[in-house]
């Protein structure tokens, strides 16, 4: 709530990072901003992390974005413009590209920070004014595989369904790709009162995270092996006799082919496969069979595999096997990641989605949303490419020319970052709008500042589907023509390769890559295993000492843009890709 331009020096809103959506209160004291505990909001009670303690932190913050920004063509670098020059510049540049290549040479990415308001904004803007049908967003790399098989098993995309206190009354939890205690520090306490009431913990995870110290049994695949983990405890809950057929009979399809597909995975061959015990992979088949109210949770860990909606799948159809779905204090559920990756999807991001997961193929659906858009059905675009290969097709010659990226940092975030750079590179336009100027940001021709979190209000969606609302805490920060950092247009990061000795630990050290002009210098690897994790890379850049130096002033026409350079191609590592084994699909009735 604002009064009279201003927002109350007391405000409940909600954390702007993962999935959980804690609530907490805004105090204002003098000029600035402090969390403050809001115990009343269930899903946390008040508890917080550290990021989420300092989540004003970037508020006023000297890195902050406040003026955009537009690369000079004659030197390469940023520099400070008004409002009303990057807008025509943008809109300019759009009509002129468009007019040479038509509507699907403009793409635009989104990401799953974004606010409910913001998601459907930016779908419709795609579609209607841009018309394009190259729009996806960065959530396609996280729950996009377990919404798929969602979808596939139950015919709805739902994270979680039920509320994450429902945890405490079960008597097993699984957790698949999950360091709840590290990601989700709040949420770590439903484990530890499960514990506390006789319940049993199992965590499936290659690395001994401090999640996996809180469990009873932990199993430790190799990475990107899961899906043949939970093949093989399916095997063995069909070979003991444990499926709960009057279940799978009256409330399931398909069974029968499932049952077929996993008599090849007995316990030693999937040993062979995973590096798991035969004993640990029967002993967790067991443990799901002697627990009525069991739940199966399924994380990144899972799902950022290049068969993540088979893996996902797999571990449904164990759930489904023994008629977890549906009982009380059971079933299976995804623990979304990002602060709205549930709400992202469901508004219209997704490349096949209109708002409220209607299908862009659907006539009906089509019929509908233009009905409520004002528009002609016609008009509106058809399915365009998923995020990956997306990015894959900028620069292309049947591809996008010009990108608008909003929420996301994609030479980061990216597969095979080092390649998207340079696909990044090859565009004759890439518009970012960040905070700060982030490794995305730093290539663009235009950069435009935006709001963030405590500086706005609109609604989020958690990991439980709850709708919160985010309420304004203070004002935007005032524009200021500041002088950005120089940034030079750059190739993709090189990968640093170092010699290991013989003391592992110092060799990490050494290997770890720095950051420096061009950029940092983190290798693209492939995402495997169950649990993964980002780990920074190289030191933060030593600001230069010296006095501030006037801004440059702001031009009021537009600007020509200077062509991209690209730099030498990184060198990728690879990894041995586990056999495929393709999971049918139990259908839930």
């Amino acid at each position: 709530m604002v009064v009279d331009g201003r927002a109350p020096s007391s405000t409940t809103t909600h954390c702007p990072y993962c999935s959980l959506q804690c609530g907490m209160r805004l105090e204002r004291v003098g000029r600035t901003l402090q969390v403050a505990e809001w115990a009343e909001f269930g899903v946390n009670e008040g508890a917080l992390c550290r990021k989420g303690r300092t989540a004003t932190g970037l508020r006023g913050h000297r890195e902050r974005l406040t003026t955009p920004l537009v690369r000079d063509p004659a030197t390469g670098e940023f520099r400070a413009a008004g409002w009303d020059e990057a807008l025509d510049l943008v809109a300019a540049r759009l009509a002129e590209i468009q007019a040479e290549s038509g509507p699907d040479s403009i793409a635009v990415f989104g990401g799953g920070g974004l606010t409910n308001e913001k998601a459907y904004a930016l779908g419709k803007f795609a579609r209607t004014v841009l018309r394009t049908s190259q729009i996806d967003y960065n959530g396609r790399w996280c729950m996009s595989s377990a919404a798929t098989a969602a979808n596939l098993s139950f015919g709805l995309d739902r994270g979680l369904p039920f509320p994450l206190r429902d945890v405490e009354t079960a008597d097993l939890v699984v957790l698949v790709g999950s360091n709840m205690a590290e990601t989700m520090p709040p949420a770590a306490r439903h484990l530890d009162r499960l514990r506390a009431s006789g319940g049993r913990l199992v965590v499936v995870d290659p690395r001994r995270t401090p999640t996996a110290e809180r469990a009873d049994l932990v199993l430790q695949p190799v990475p990107g092996t899961d899906l043949a983990l939970a093949l093989g405890v399916l095997h063995h809950l069909v070979a003991t006799g444990a499926v709960d057929e009057e279940y799978v009979a009256a409330r399931t399809t398909g069974f029968d082919d499932v049952r077929r597909s996993v008599t090849a995975w007995w316990p030693e061959q999937v040993e062979r496969v995973t590096g798991v015990p035969a004993d640990d992979v029967r002993a967790l088949a067991d443990l799901l069979a002697a627990h009525p109210k069991a739940m199966i949770l399924t994380a990144r860990g899972a799902e950022q595999q290049s068969q993540g909606t088979d893996t996902v799948l797999a571990w449904i159809n164990v759930a489904l096997a023994l008629g977890l779905p549906g009982r009380e204090g059971a079933g299976w559920g995804c623990l979304t990641g990002q602060g709205n990756g549930q709400g992202g999807r469901e508004h219209g991001q997704k490349a096949d989605q209109l708002p409220g997961y209607r299908s862009i193929e659907d006539p009906a659906a089509r019929a509908h949303v233009a009905e409520v858009w004002g528009v002609d059905p016609a008009t509106i675009p058809g399915k365009g490419r998923s995020a990956y290969e997306l990015l894959e097709a900028l620069g292309q010659a049947d591809g996008p020319r010009s990108l608008l990226v909003f929420g996301s940092n994609i030479v980061v975030s990216a597969p095979r970052a080092s390649h998207v750079t340079e696909r990044l590179a090859s565009l004759d336009l890439l518009v970012v709008a960040d905070i700060v100027l982030s490794e995305t940001a730093a290539m663009a021709d235009v950069v435009l500042p935006v709001t963030q979190w405590a500086e706005e209000t609109g609604t989020m969606t958690n990991l439980e589907g709850r709708v919160i609302l985010r309420q304004r805490g203070g004002r935007a920060a005032r524009g200021r023509t500041q002088r950005p950092r120089r940034h030079r247009r750059v190739g993709p990061p090189v990968r640093l390769v170092a010699r290991l000795p013989d003391r592992p630990r110092e060799g990490l050290r050494r290997a770890r890559p720095r950051v420096g002009r061009g950029g940092p210098t983190t290798p693209a690897s492939p995402t495997t295993g169950s649990a993964t994790s980002r780990a920074s890379s190289g030191r933060a850049r030593r600001r230069r000492k010296g006095p501030r130096r006037t801004p440059a002033r702001p031009t009021s026409s537009p600007t020509a843009l200077p062509p991209r350079t690209v730099g030498p191609a990184a060198t990728s590592s690879s990894t041995a890709a586990p056999p495929r084994c393709r999971t049918p699909t139990t259908r839930c009735t």
